[in-house]
């Protein structure tokens, strides 16, 4: 309750006058390479930025900040209604920084040796030019950076076609991990401690997001497919969630079967010759047949025999279709042998 009251009527007293860790950066802070700077020559004496500082850094009678307790919320620059603070590199001193007396001092000085003369006015003129310049190349620079970010996040083929990411489809039943055996069985041994996630090296598994299953393994297809030739997730599972499967029980493990999606497939909408997803089913699980039966100059389109498909989502990574694959995998309620 103290805390919350010192909060309430003064800021940060807590943090800078009690916290250990407030008074360290406190510490540190003083010896900051930017800090906050109250120019002098255009201060009012209203003590509007003292009275609005959460830190009560601000001395407003002596126009000095206390850098220990400051933490650079900028709300003294915001408030102060002259322009009398800034935020600026904390060492050496500029001509027109300081008070008009050390200015005039400088310039007068100027003017006796036979050099130019830099009048104060010319001096603020000079800073307010500066200022234009360093917010053009901050500008410039961030016009740049979120140009590069753009490029990067659209990926061209060949420097023409726009490739466009694939999506998970809404699945009736989710997908769980090779050896998982069934939801209820996942559901009352895994501590979702991610380990399995961790360990899938073809970026098939991730935590679910569903309430009901939440920060458990799933498997979805749009970055790789659950290779027949890798069982990492069944050997580092330490709660026995994930039953240790060895290369031939997995290849022959069913988790899931494939379904074709006719409005999705590319030989039917775009009128080309695809087959991808039976080239590379690796049980011969999908075949290719005429989509007019006895028709063989009509499009081949897939087959899928589930009783031998695994799920293992090779033919809905690796189809062609944007965004939604034209064949999809919806995973076993309890998973079985083939």
């Amino acid at each position: 309750i103290i805390i919350v009251v010192l909060a309430w009527r003064n800021g940060r007293t807590y943090c800078n006058t009690v916290c250990p860790v407030g008074t360290i950066l406190g510490f540190i802070s003083k010896y900051s390479l930017f800090k906050i700077h109250i120019d002098k020559s255009k201060r009012n004496a209203c003590g509007l930025c003292s009275r609005k500082c959460k830190s009560s850094c601000i001395n407003g009678k002596e126009h000095k900040v206390d850098y220990s307790r400051c933490v650079a919320c900028m709300d003294c620059i915001n408030t102060c209604k002259h322009g009398a603070i800034s935020y600026q590199f904390a060492y050496g001193k500029k001509c027109g920084n300081t008070t008009n007396n050390s200015a005039l001092k400088s310039c007068k000085k100027a003017d006796e040796s036979g050099t130019n003369v830099s009048t104060p006015q010319n001096a603020t003129e000079e800073n307010s030019a500066n200022m234009s310049r360093r917010e053009m190349l901050t500008a410039t620079g961030l016009l740049i950076a979120s140009t590069a970010l753009n490029a990067k996040g659209k990926r061209v083929d060949g420097g023409l076609a726009a490739i466009v990411q694939k999506q998970a489809p809404a699945r009736e039943r989710r997908i769980l991990p090779p050896g998982a055996k069934s939801e209820r069985h996942l559901a009352s041994h895994c501590t979702a401690c991610q380990l399995c996630i961790a360990a899938c090296p073809n970026n098939v598994l991730r935590p679910s997001s569903d309430i009901k299953s939440l920060m458990h393994p799933e498997a979805s297809y749009e970055r790789g497919y659950c290779r027949p030739e890798c069982n990492k997730c069944s050997q580092v599972c330490p709660a026995g969630a994930i039953h240790k499967l060895s290369l031939p029980e997995k290849v022959s493990l069913q988790i899931g079967h494939a379904v074709w999606i006719e409005s999705n497939c590319v030989p039917l909408t775009d009128g080309v010759e695809c087959g991808n997803c039976a080239r590379h089913c690796p049980t011969g699980a999908i075949t290719m047949v005429n989509y007019i039966p006895g028709d063989d100059t009509s499009p081949k389109i897939p087959s899928v025999n589930t009783e031998i498909c695994i799920g293992c989502g090779a033919c809905e990574n690796l189809c062609p279709a944007r965004p939604f694959s034209a064949i999809y995998v919806e995973g076993n309620d309890v998973q079985r042998f083939v």
